[in-house]
């Protein structure tokens, strides 16, 4: 009978690379997120889960905004600096520039932008992302939806009615999640 031949823990060393390794991987974007999250917002795994859900909900928003997207945070990625308990990213703002003037342009005359204009003068304003965020905000068609319907209920988006607040939930209930 014949044995099978033996491994050498020399043989296994790559394929323990490709392990770890894949298990690493992520996108530029994710790693960004846990650096800032980590440095800033003490480690909070729900921040760091809300701030990679955010730039995947950019990403669904404005897929034409891939290469600025792409490029903003592979700098973001490699340019990351943490000082006390605040992230910057030195040499990327003509990065975040391209990428945030991309999201302007694939959002303009959307619900969310109107919405937006709206309720920018309201006292606490209208910010949507997590403080501290890196992700520059989009507009999921969900949330254009959502804005829709806000927009046609609500006659002062600074001051909704009660009965204006249940029509726009109804309106927002036949969105898409």
């Amino acid at each position: 009978m014949r044995r099978p031949p033996m491994l050498r823990p020399v043989d296994l060393v790559p394929w323990v690379a490709l392990v770890v390794g894949s298990m690493a991987c992520g996108t530029a974007s994710d790693s960004v997120c846990e650096d800032v999250g980590n440095c800033s917002q003490g480690g909070s795994n729900s921040w760091i889960t809300s701030c990679q859900n955010s730039a995947d909900s950019v990403m669904q928003a404005a897929p034409s905004c891939s290469g600025p997207f792409d490029q903003y945070f592979q700098c973001a990625d490699d340019h990351y600096v943490c000082s006390g308990a605040t992230a910057s990213f030195p040499g990327c703002d003509s990065q975040l520039a391209a990428l945030e003037a991309c999201l302007n342009g694939a959002m303009a005359n959307s619900p969310c932008q109107t919405l937006a204009e709206k309720t920018g003068g309201c006292p606490g304003g209208s910010g949507t992302q997590p403080p501290g965020s890196p992700i520059p905000a989009a507009c999921t068609l969900s949330e254009q939806c959502q804005a829709s319907c806000y927009l046609a209920n609500v006659s002062n988006p600074c001051a909704p009615g009660l009965s204006e607040l249940n029509a726009f939930t109804q309106c927002a209930l036949a969105c898409l999640p």
